[in-house]
């Protein structure tokens, strides 16, 4: 007598796209689940069977998410009755396997536990692939009524929709993961932003969120301004003028609100913000709020004001300058023979121009009177100690220390031609002093030189001293020619204050 064989199921038509829906279901092997064994048990009841099973069938295994009466998890393909019943179109009925050619081989059927009746309804996939089966066993040959027959149907259909709800969730979850993934990254870019204010407003202007570089900037944290108004950093005079809204409505007009003003810190502090105010929109491009964006730019600001003011001071300078070229020009030609005139008119300029190296020093703030004076006289210094210069150490603003040393000049080049300086014998003096109510005086004083003879005319030179020089001190000077030698007095006041 021939034994039965074992009837090996076959493979699917689309094996490898069924296997692949299965397991992107990803419950293979997973631990049982409440959902699921609730199904199975109304199955064994509803059909009045020991044994009910949500089978899910790989390509080599079966693998039991749900089971009742059976006890194991998984068991081999090739004993399987729901290998042959995911080949059927719909549900799989066996009322006796023994008779059954398929199954009477079986060592299921043959052997232990002695199986005799098996019922499956596919589980299938939205696309019509068979990814397993609700099925119910018993150990006694046996029919299903229709109402058990329909019953089935509807539970294995449960079954699937409860599969396709858990890998939904599954997704959901996943994505959700990822997106809280990806948020936590951008969280983490915003706020290694240390250096920008980046700040995220709703359509009513506050606030949403506010990253570690806001909190830098401004001194309030991201709790602190969560749902405040965003012109709370914006100064009285922008408030009045509802600067925020303006912001908010260029962005909404033209793409973006320029933000270049200052604006206020938590500790009443202000500071230069350069930035802009963008459109905030969601995935579907839906204006949803602004996003404002800064940095601190004080420092920068401040350069930018000092490089301004240093253009339009250097501009007045070269204006100021200018003219009294002009004015050295004009008055020389007047009062000086015009074959003394080059040189006259050389002598001057360069002298202003000795005067200006000595203010480029100090960039135009001022300059010690002593080094205006010593490098005025610097020509006519032969070392032999004729010349005497005495004060304390001053500053003379910009313009004052242009008409001392042009004054000198004049003075100087007076004295070597027909003063003090003209012969081996006689001295020179130049004192200054600051009286208790802040006068400021200068003497210059010349003796021991030939005899001094009044001049015929005023020249260039005693206008310079008498008119020019002495409104730069906000005084009057003088010159006079005493027998013993020339004399110059200016008295005035000083501007800027005592060198240290």
């Amino acid at each position: 007598m021939v034994k039965d064989q074992i009837v090996r199921p076959d493979r699917h038509q689309e094996e490898s796209r069924r296997s692949a829906a299965l397991h992107a279901y990803n419950v293979l092997d997973t631990p049982r689940e409440a959902d699921f064994d609730d199904l199975a048990q109304l199955a064994s009841e509803v059909c009045s069977t020991p044994i009910a099973v949500v089978n899910l069938v790989d390509t080599d295994r079966q693998f039991f998410k749900a089971e009742v009466g059976l006890g194991v998890r998984e068991t081999p393909l090739e004993t399987s009755f729901c290998g042959h019943a995911i080949l059927a179109e719909d549900l799989m009925i066996v009322p006796d396997a023994a008779a059954d050619p398929r199954f009477r081989g079986n060592p299921l059927v043959a052997g232990e536990p002695g199986l005799r009746f098996y019922a499956g309804a596919l589980l299938k996939t939205a696309e019509g692939l068979p990814i397993g089966t609700l099925c119910v066993l018993d150990y006694e040959p046996r029919e299903l009524d229709e109402h058990q027959i329909r019953t089935l149907r509807l539970i294995a259909r449960q079954a699937m929709t409860q599969l396709d709800l858990r890998r939904s969730v599954a997704e959901r979850d996943r994505w959700l993961k990822q997106a809280q993934v990806l948020d936590a990254r951008n969280r983490q870019i915003v706020n290694s932003a240390l250096d920008f204010g980046i700040i995220t407003l709703d359509l009513d202007g506050n606030v949403t969120s506010w990253n570690v570089g806001a909190e830098n900037i401004f001194g309030w944290t991201e709790k602190d301004m969560l749902g405040q108004a965003a012109d709370v950093f914006f100064t009285d005079g922008d408030k009045e003028e509802n600067i925020a809204e303006q912001e908010m409505l260029a962005a909404r007009e033209s793409g973006r609100g320029p933000d270049e003003r200052w604006h206020l810190r938590k500790d009443g502090s202000h500071f230069w913000a350069s930035g802009e105010m963008m459109r905030l929109l969601d995935e579907a491009d839906v204006h949803v709020g602004y996003l404002k964006m800064l940095r601190d730019r004080t420092q920068q600001h401040q350069l930018d004001e000092q490089r301004a003011t240093a253009t339009r001071e250097l501009s007045h300078r070269m204006k100021n300058s200018l003219a009294m070229v002009q004015s050295i020009i004009r008055q020389t030609f007047r009062a000086t023979p015009i074959e003394d005139a080059e040189e006259a008119i050389f002598d001057r300029i360069r002298a202003l121009a000795d005067a200006q190296d000595i203010l480029t020093q100090t960039h135009w703030t001022g300059a010690r009177i002593e080094h205006v004076v010593t490098h005025s006289l610097n020509a006519h210094r032969t070392g032999e100690g004729r010349i005497t210069i005495a004060g304390p150490d001053l500053m003379l603003t910009s313009q004052q220390a242009l008409g001392l040393s042009l004054a000198i000049h004049e003075l100087a080049t007076n004295a070597a031609k027909y003063g003090a300086l003209a012969n081996s014998s006689g001295r020179l003096g130049i004192v200054w002093s600051v009286s208790e109510s802040g006068k400021f005086r200068l003497d210059w004083i010349e003796t021991g030189g030939p005899p001094v003879a009044l001049p015929t005319r005023a020249g260039f030179g005693s206008k310079l001293l008498e008119r020019i020089v002495a409104p730069y001190f906000d005084g009057e000077a003088t010159l006079t020619f005493p027998a013993e030698g020339c004399r110059f007095v200016l008295q005035g006041e000083l501007t800027l204050e005592p060198a240290y």
